[in-house]
């Protein structure tokens, strides 16, 4: 008697059924465990990652003339590499959007989606096919090449026959290339598997976020992307990203973005009031920049650190369970 418990609302009318949920397990998200800073371990761990993958694949396609590397080997090497490609932020917007979209496309989150949706369009137009059709599909194939989680699969493949990479690759360099491959997986099952808690979540947006790959020396570049649930026919669809960076001269800045039809606004999270005033005396600057793209802009700048600390850990609790308290 007396015993709170976590219920779901199953249906609703003159009756009310619910559910019984179990409890939330033990051990908490990644994302949540996460001191609430720029310099977290885990953005660092991929960040070292991506940098140890990057300097390998450069090696091994600078040093593969002459050994008769197979194609395939240098196809899935090079598909590494382009996904690898250094950001550069400081790119004017109109070259920036595509390379991060490119980035995002390819990051292995959606790969089975991207596959499944390719695939129901084919069968759509075909009575008959067989699963070598649908692998030499273009669609498919451009897939295959480019998508990360698709190459880190294959190279993984590749690495439980040792002896194929032994020739291009030093025992050291397959360990770092087998820690790199194992680490980069598991981010994107974490991802995926988020996602799929956050469907059942009364969030109107299921939450990404990447570790962006910069220059060598480069700061630490935190990117969440705000993908909008199915909503009903006619209701306006919004996009939001947040962007957190640690800058030289302004410190950690958070930006969120939020775009709805070609409106655009723009919050500024710092830390510091000489910070804020300093992003203020760029407004008007950046207005006339962005009001080529946009029709209308609105921009924002705050004093809270919390916005920056929380940046690992807001979005990615699952607290959409509605709860009833109900005592016998």
């Amino acid at each position: 008697l007396g015993e709170e418990l976590r219920v779901r609302v199953l249906e609703s009318g003159r009756q009310l059924k619910m559910g019984v949920i179990s409890p939330e397990p033990k051990h908490p998200l990644a994302t949540e465990i996460l001191p609430g800073r720029l310099g977290a371990p885990a953005a660092d761990s991929l960040q070292k990652v991506q940098g140890d993958l990057k300097q390998l694949l450069n090696q091994a396609m600078e040093s593969q003339t002459g050994k008769s590397m197979p194609n395939f080997i240098i196809n899935i090497l090079s598909g590494l590499n382009t996904n690898f490609e250094s950001i550069d932020l400081t790119e004017v917007i109109t070259k920036l959007m595509p390379r991060l979209k490119a980035y995002l496309e390819n990051s292995g989150v959606f790969f089975e989606k991207y596959l499944e949706n390719s695939i129901l369009k084919f069968l759509g137009s075909s009575e008959s096919v067989t699963p070598k059709q649908l692998a030499d599909l273009p669609e498919v194939k451009h897939i295959l090449d480019r998508d990360r989680k698709a190459n880190l699969m294959a190279l993984k493949f590749l690495m439980e026959d040792k002896e194929a990479l032994q020739k291009f690759f030093s025992p050291r360099a397959l360990t770092t290339l087998n820690n790199s491959i194992s680490s980069l997986l598991s981010d994107i099952s974490h991802q995926q598997g988020r996602a799929v808690a956050q469907l059942d979540s009364a969030e109107p947006f299921q939450v990404f976020s990447f570790t962006l790959p910069l220059k060598e020396g480069a700061q630490t570049a935190r990117l969440k992307v705000y993908f909008q649930k199915k909503q009903k026919s006619g209701a306006s669809k919004g996009f939001r990203i947040s962007l957190l960076l640690s800058l030289d001269r302004l410190g950690d800045l958070r930006t969120d973005f939020f775009l709805l039809d070609k409106d655009l606004t723009i919050n500024f999270f710092v830390k510091e009031d000489s910070t804020k005033v300093k992003i203020q005396e760029n407004f008007l600057e950046l207005q006339e920049l962005l009001h080529v793209f946009f029709n209308h802009i609105l921009l924002k700048v705050s004093v809270t650190e919390k916005k920056i600390t929380d940046f690992d850990r807001e979005d990615f609790r699952v607290s959409g369970d509605r709860r009833v308290d109900l005592r016998i």
